[in-house]
């Protein structure tokens, strides 16, 4: 069987050109590195969102019939980790990024973030063709074109983070950015916190 309508990539790209964990880390690290020096951080978000959709699609169906509260466990630790990014954005925002005090955002940061985050869900159970999880090569249809999307919309946040470090936009300051950006996460950490332990 093959995929044969592909309007779900249009979905998919509008969810992710909207502000959440990953995109605000992206764009963290085009403010503090710039676009060259924080391009390779997109392969350990296409690698985080490949790991993340495909072991929501194929593990969680089953696991949610069985044990509900799963899902509970893993919106905490997504919560609490992203709290922690959140935080540490914050601390970046009150360093002089003239003097390259910031600290850059580590791979393996953008990649757990990415592995956590609640747009993988939404991704795998609600926007992937069915056809997806049926055959290796419908598999890697939708993944290898998921992943193109991915890394372009990615390569734009960090774009518009260097374009922040620039100075263009007087008016938008990189120091406020990141202080939004910190803001950015804790909302989705608390919305996470809040489904995890009441929902």
């Amino acid at each position: 069987m093959y995929v044969n309508d592909w309007s779900f990539l249009l979905v998919i790209a509008t969810i992710l050109l909207t502000p959440g964990p990953t995109n605000t880390l992206l764009a963290s690290s085009g403010i503090s590195q710039g676009l060259r020096r924080s391009a390779p951080l997109l392969s350990f978000e296409c690698l985080g969102y490949v790991c993340a959709t495909s072991i929501w699609g194929l593990v969680l169906n089953t696991t949610m019939q069985d044990y509900p509260f799963v899902i509970n466990i893993i919106k905490v630790v997504s919560g609490l980790y992203i709290a922690k990014l959140g935080w540490r954005l914050w601390h970046q925002a009150r360093l002089d990024p003239l003097q390259e005090l910031m600290a850059s955002v580590k791979p393996l940061e953008l990649f757990i973030a990415t592995l956590l985050n609640p747009k993988a869900v939404i991704f795998a159970m609600a926007l992937f063709p069915v056809q997806t999880w049926l055959s290796v090569s419908n598999y890697a249809e939708v993944m290898g074109s998921f992943v193109l999307l991915v890394a372009s919309i990615g390569a734009l946040w960090i774009a518009f983070g260097s374009v922040l470090m620039s100075g263009r936009f007087r008016w938008l300051q990189p120091q406020w950015f990141q202080c939004l950006a910190a803001l950015t996460l804790w909302g989705f950490a608390v919305w996470l916190l809040i489904h995890g332990i009441f929902y």
